[in-house]
This record gives C-alpha cells, structure tokens and sequence, in this order.
C-alpha cells in the first residue's frame, strides 16, 4: 500500500461526512438545532468538527511517523472534546427542563400545565440534540484518526 492511500481514505471519509451535513441542511436539522438546542453547543460542535478535520488533514502530509502519532493524540482528545461537550449539553438541557419548568406551577390550571411542559420540552430537545451532535462528531473524527495512524504505521 502506498503513502497516498490514507490521504485518498481521509478525503473520502471527509467528503462522505460532508455528504451527511448536506443532506441535514436539505432537510432544515440546521433550522430545528438553531430553534430547539437553546444552548447553540451543537454549532460549537460542528466546528470543532470542521476544523479538527482539517487539522487531521493536513496531518495525513506529515512524513514523520512519531510526529504523526504526536498530532494525532491531539486529534483523538478533540474527538472525546466534541463528546464531552455534547454531555455538557445534555446536563445544561435537563438542568433547564427541570429547573424552569415547575416554577410558579398551578396544577388546577390547564395553561400553567402547559406552559410548564413546553418549558421542559425546550430544554429535553437541548439534552438530546447536543448529545447526538457530540456523538456523531466524535464518531466522524475517531474514524479519521485511525486512518491517520493507519499512515503512521505504514510509515515505519
């Protein structure tokens, strides 16, 4: 296997994950995250996204195997960085739908009722959407930084 292989892998991997957020877009998932993740952490995700891969990269023309390695250690704590910060999401989401929600409650009133669930709505939409952001970034750079290691190996 040559050296070019890997980099034509991450390209590939790269234009299949763009793939993936163009068919989002067609189908407005941006228009529901702006509207529902209160928090706005899954746009702070896909960046990270974004530029960790291009970080990976521009790594794939690295010709130093330990330095490889070294980058890509940097690279596989930005993918548990994208996760981490989806759970941060996910706690913030809860921390709003359960407290906002049964404040100033009247369980007699049907609006209050209401209210109290739209409230928890926003905030358990928040929960899970940053969680599924964070999720598939990590998932999307972790399988990037095994090819890039893939070039490491192949490399010594």
């Amino acid at each position: 296997m040559t050296n070019q292989t890997p980099k034509m892998l991450w390209y590939l991997q790269v234009c299949i994950q763009l793939l993936v957020l163009v068919i989002a877009v067609f189908f407005n998932v941006h228009l529901d995250l702006w509207e529902k993740d209160a928090t706005k952490l899954s746009f702070f995700i896909i960046g990270m996204w974004a530029v960790s891969s291009a970080l990976i990269g521009y790594w794939h023309f690295l010709t130093d195997p330990h330095l490889i390695r070294n980058q890509a250690k940097i690279g596989w704590y930005l993918a548990e960085t994208c996760l981490a910060i989806g759970m941060v999401g996910t706690v913030a989401g809860f921390l709003m739908m359960l407290g906002t929600a049964f404040s100033n409650i009247d369980v007699s009133n049907v609006s209050s009722l209401q209210q109290a669930l739209a409230s928890m709505a926003v905030g358990m939409s928040t929960a899970l959407y940053t969680t599924l952001v964070g999720l598939i970034a990590s998932i999307f750079l972790k399988s990037q930084l095994v090819n890039l290691e893939h070039l490491a190996d192949g490399l010594e």
